[in-house]
This record gives C-alpha cells, sequence and structure tokens, in this order.
C-alpha cells in the first residue's frame, strides 16, 4: 500500500513539474476572465435586443391591422392614400386631449371642439419665484375676449379646459426649484383664483427640465401643488407633460414617484427626430430600437399604469435642408424648420412612406437646395391611436389643435371610430 502511494505522489510531482509548477493550475487570467464575461454580456445584450425588436415588430403590426390602409414595405414608395373610413375595427372610446396655444385661440373649427374630450390653453409662464408671469402673449391671451369665447365654446362642447403652466429656460427652473416647496404653494395659491374666475376643470404642467440634480425637487414640487390645488379644487384635473423617453433616462422626471401625484401623464410622443439627418419626429417604431411611440410605451408600462397615460402626436413635421434628395440623408442645416401639417398640405409635394417609421415625408427642391419635410398625416396617427388602445391608454392628445387648419381627417385619427369620451365638467372651487 505504501509503494502505491508513494508511486502516485510521484506521478503527481512529475505531472507537476512538467506543468511547470502550480501556477499552470491557477485557472484562467484576469484577462480572460474579462473577456468571457464581455461576451457574456454581449450575448445576454443580443438576445434581450432580439426580444425587443420582436415585440416592438408585433405591437406595430396590431396596430397596421386596425386601421383600413395596406401599408407599403419598399422605401420610397408613394404614401397611401387617407380612406374615407380610417379604422378596420373598432377603437374603444377614449380621451383626446388637444392643446391649444395662445396664437390658435381664434382658428379653431367647430370639429376641434367637438372631436376633444380636453382642451389645454398653452399656456401661462411660470416665475422663478412660483409666481405667475402676467406681461407675456400668454397671459394676455388667456385675459382677453378670445379666451372667455373659447372657454364657453369648449364648456358648451361638453370639454374640460386647463390651463397649462410652463418654464423651459433651464435658469429659471432651477430658482424655481431651489425651493419646491414654498414655490410650488405659491403657484398653487396663484392659480387657485384663475380656477375659481374662470371656472378652469384643471391645470396642466408643462416644466422641461433636463437636469438629473433637479429630478427630486421637481416631485417634491409636483407634490406641494398637487396637495395645494386638491386641497380646494378635489376634483379638478391635473397633467403632466413628460418625454417619451423618461420612463428610463432617470433625467429630470421620475416616472415612478410622479405618477401617482397626478391624474394623468401626456407623454410628448414627438421631437424624436435626430437633426443631424432627416429623420422622423414621431416614429411608430424603429427598427434600430431608438426613440419611437413603441418604446417609449414598453418603457413607461414598466412603471406607470397604462390607464393613467396618454399619447401625444404631433400635428406638425420638421423641414430639413439636407445634402441630397436619399430618404433621410445628412442635413446642411444643424436646426430643422417645424411646419404645421396644413402648410404641409398646401405645398402639395407629392407623400412618400418610410416603413420603419411609418410615417410620410415629402422631398423637393427649393431656391437650390434639397429639402425633405418628415411630418405625420391621418394614416401615420390613426396607426398611433389604434397602438395607444391596444395598449389600454387613457387616451391620446396632439400638439397642437388648429395646425391642423380645415384637414378633419386628423381629429378623425385621434378619436378613432367613434366620438370622444366626455367627462363631467368640474364645478368651480
Amino acid at each position: 500500500m505504501r509503494a502505491l502511494v508513494a508511486a502516485l505522489v510521484g506521478l503527481i510531482a512529475i505531472g507537476f513539474a512538467t506543468a511547470g509548477g502550480l501556477g499552470a493550475f491557477s485557472g484562467p487570467s484576469p484577462q480572460q476572465i474579462a473577456a468571457e464575461r464581455a461576451a457574456a454580456r454581449a450575448a445576454a445584450e443580443a438576445r434581450a435586443r432580439a426580444r425587443l425588436l420582436k415585440q416592438e415588430s408585433a405591437m406595430a403590426s396590431r396596430a397596421a391591422a386596425s386601421v383600413a390602409v395596406d401599408l407599403p414595405d419598399r422605401v420610397g414608395a408613394r404614401a397611401p392614400k387617407t380612406p374615407p373610413t380610417l379604422f378596420r375595427r373598432a377603437v374603444p372610446r377614449h380621451l383626446v386631449l388637444g392643446y391649444v396655444p395662445y396664437w390658435s385661440l381664434g382658428g379653431l373649427t367647430p370639429a376641434d371642439y367637438a372631436d376633444a374630450t380636453v382642451l389645454a390653453y398653452y399656456g401661462v409662464t411660470i416665475t422663478p419665484n412660483g409666481s405667475l408671469e402676467t406681461g407675456d402673449p400668454g397671459w394676455k391671451g388667456f385675459a382677453s375676449p378670445s379666451f372667455a369665447a373659447f372657454l364657453a365654446r369648449a364648456h358648451a362642447a361638453g370639454d374640460r379646459v386647463l390651463l397649462t403652466v410652463t418654464q423651459d429656460t433651464p435658469s429659471r427652473i432651477a430658482a424655481l426649484l431651489a425651493s419646491p416647496r414654498a414655490h410650488a404653494a405659491r403657484l398653487a395659491g396663484a392659480l387657485i383664483p384663475l380656477l375659481r374666475a374662470d371656472r378652469l376643470d384643471g391645470i396642466d404642467i408643462d416644466i422641461e427640465g433636463t437636469k438629473t440634480s433637479e429630478r427630486t425637487a421637481f416631485v417634491r414640487f409636483v407634490g406641494e401643488l398637487a396637495a395645494g390645488l386638491k386641497r380646494v379644487d378635489p376634483r379638478g384635473e391635473l397633467v403632466l407633460d413628460t418625454y417619451p423617453q423618461s420612463a428610463v433616462d432617470h433625467g429630470f422626471f421620475a416616472i415612478g414617484s410622479l405618477a401617482p401625484l397626478v391624474s394623468q401623464m401626456f407623454v410628448m410622443g414627438y421631437d424624436m427626430q435626430s437633426n443631424a439627418a432627416a429623420t422622423p419626429d414621431a416614429p411608430l417604431a424603429s427598427p434600430s430600437l431608438g426613440l419611437s411611440d413603441v418604446q417609449a410605451l414598453l418603457q413607461y408600462e414598466a412603471v406607470v399604469s397604462p390607464a393613467k397615460l396618454i399619447l401625444g402626436v404631433p400635428f406638425y413635421g420638421y423641414d430639413f435642408t439636407t445634402i441630397d434628395e436619399t430618404p433621410g440623408a445628412p442635413t446642411v442645416k444643424r436646426d430643422p424648420v417645424a411646419v404645421n401639417y396644413s402648410a404641409i398640405v398646401s405645398a402639395a409635394h407629392p407623400a412618400y412612406w418610410d416603413p420603419g417609421s411609418s410615417t410620410p415625408y415629402t422631398r423637393f427642391h427649393y431656391q437650390g437646395g434639397d429639402h425633405q419635410t418628415w411630418y405625420d398625416n391621418p394614416v401615420s396617427i390613426a396607426l398611433k391611436t389604434a397602438l395607444a388602445m391596444d395598449e389600454h391608454l387613457a387616451g391620446v392628445g396632439a400638439w397642437a389643435f388648429g395646425a391642423e387648419g380645415s384637414q378633419q381627417a386628423m381629429l378623425q385619427a385621434l378619436d378613432g371610430t367613434q366620438p370622444p369620451a366626455k367627462l363631467a365638467l368640474v364645478p368651480a372651487p
């Protein structure tokens, strides 16, 4: 037995010596471990990406199945015509929110009132200390006979009317949120008399910050404002405007914390274009998994009940000056020009269809340069309405009513197959 053990020990010793010592059995190097972990992460990310693309494709396909149009699948094909009936199957009745800028007060048609649930007047500016700016055009419009006439028409049509309070200047937002509770209390104090005097049905908050460092202060601000308004007007509506990427980017909006404080979140599903190239303003989906309505809703629904969400769509597009007429060509100028849908229709340029984003675009020559205008039309908006209803959202909305001009099919695309839901008007507090 001892001889056998001795022989085994000898063999092991020979093996160690042959292999170059104990180091040969110490496992992979740190570099090998790091490479293996990176490869595993890349494989997991690829699998997750494939699953997400499949989910996105399925959601876009369901929306397309609801719309009474055969959508082109070839890049550069002509955009489909708007059919007399936009939807193949019934779309559940839902809320429709329309923003009405001060410059459009006198331009709304009877259809704008009939095809809306809520109309939000835009808007009155918040000062850095939480009071209201009374010298800008938004306030002057609010205090004008045109607003009184608008309010009367809206209420006669059964539409709630909200007042949008807004701020988008970084330095002013920083000052506002430096004392979030005090400034929110001051803002509530300024708004309550307006709710009483003007029989408004609620407030829309449009504070467009960008800094992660202001995230917590903004939650405090909204919480204090909501509490102040609810104490006086418990049935008043409170809508918060947010960005399409806000549910995952950990930026200004802490979506999970803000959602319980408000009635609805209006997801601004537009301005998703890249200024470096002619690209869609509001893509339904994105083959590269970039910003899109589908991705926005998937991300929001992970942290917020869909019943609290309103998907916003644009009644405008962007005109890009490009290096050539190739769809999606790089731009010559970094800043595209916003163009209302009514103006795009009036220009009468041939419309083409981008199957990747499910949106139309035009291309043309102007003053010696190539131009592409990417926008939404009734077909692309009907797709977004169908998507929102497939996801059981509270509704859809548009920036901005009046920009469609006489093109009532844009409003019908928001409504679906039946008139929009109408809510009881909120009594004056």
